[in-house]
């Protein structure tokens, strides 16, 4: 992975409102300086020993099933991967918690969703060639499709995303296709056609585009980037992960999946990650998987504070939890 070397240092207020304010007006912003260069490499690392766990995993998994072996070999010469999944990264080891917590992501998310924001998901995404592009979508349709609930477009963005570029991202590699101030639409991409991942993403997102130009006069934009750097958008831009066109090479990124404190979890971060493995996690990291409740007071456990279910481990946040809640009680 290529990378490039900076100054890292944390935003100033005045430089993170001026991010916050293109982000309100474009749907979206790219932070070139946002992560810390000396988190690259240890978590490359690590990724890479984990699609390397994985990749050992479904060979014992396809040794175990019975098959065909002059079928067998024909798949194996005429296959291989487009692209490469990891998730539930918050819980495969702390470079990733190292990650999430960096104050100039984490400050740009908050100042969006609220101190009581939850992490949604968090994956890995490598990317290779042949990969077609995804198909143009909104991630808040995971909230904002219930038309009985919420109207495009809302008036407080649900959620948003976070790609940090573990490696240099280019279009021919398939980086992230966007269309500026889409978050103030009215319609979503599902709504000008109705799509389901069977679709052909190629002839549908060209659709997307033509309706786009027509109707919005907005041309879709790909998001070049330094590793190092991340693009946020917001939950109701319209985007997609384009189409690999280069010869060979990977892209490389982390996707960080944010929601309102009120809302369900995309990720099961509960279920993924037990007590004793957050209880070892940074307090930040604690709060976005859900151990604080929300400012209107959801997410208790047994009557109490969440963060108790972690012993000594998350008494630093359950006094945090106290201090919040005093302070909003005006005590």
């Amino acid at each position: 992975m290529n990378t490039r070397h900076y100054a890292y240092r944390e935003h100033s207020e005045a430089e993170r409102e001026e991010l916050l304010a293109t982000l309100n007006s474009q749907g979206y912003v790219v932070i070139p300086d946002c992560i810390d260069p000396e988190l690259l490499a240890p978590v490359n690392a690590r990724v890479d020993e984990l699609f390397a766990e994985q990749a050992a995993l479904y060979a014992e998994m396809a040794k175990a099933m019975p098959s065909d072996p002059d079928q067998s070999a024909q798949q194996e010469q005429s296959e291989s991967p487009k692209e490469g999944f990891i998730t539930n990264l918050a819980g495969c080891g702390p470079q990733f918690t190292s990650l999430l917590t960096q104050p100039n992501l984490l400050g740009m998310v908050t100042s969006i969703l609220g101190d009581d924001c939850l992490l949604s998901s968090a994956s890995i995404r490598d990317v290779f060639s042949g990969c077609a592009e995804q198909l143009i979508h909104t991630d808040d349709s995971l909230y904002a499709g219930r038309d009985d609930l919420f109207k495009r477009p809302v008036e407080k963005q649900l959620s948003l995303v976070a790609t940090v570029a573990l490696g240099d991202q280019y279009a021919t590699r398939g980086t992230t296709v966007l269309f500026p101030k889409s978050h103030r639409w009215q319609e979503s991409p599902d709504t000008v056609e109705a799509t389901d991942i069977t679709s052909e993403s190629a002839a549908y997102n060209e659709r997307m585009r033509k309706w786009a130009q027509k109707n919005k006069n907005t041309d879709a934009i790909e998001v070049e980037m330094k590793a190092g750097a991340v693009v946020i958008w917001l939950g109701a831009t319209w985007h997609a992960g384009g189409a690999y066109t280069a010869p060979d090479g990977a892209r490389r990124a982390a996707l960080f999946n944010f929601c309102r404190g009120i809302f369900r979890q995309q990720e099961n971060q509960m279920a993924g990650i037990t007590h004793e493995q957050a209880a070892e996690m940074p307090t930040a990291v604690q709060k976005l998987l859900g151990y604080a409740m929300s400012d209107t007071a959801l997410g208790y456990s047994g009557g109490q504070d969440p963060a108790l279910l972690l012993g000594e481990g998350g008494k630093a946040l359950a006094e945090e939890n106290q201090a919040r809640f005093a302070k909003m009680r005006g005590k």
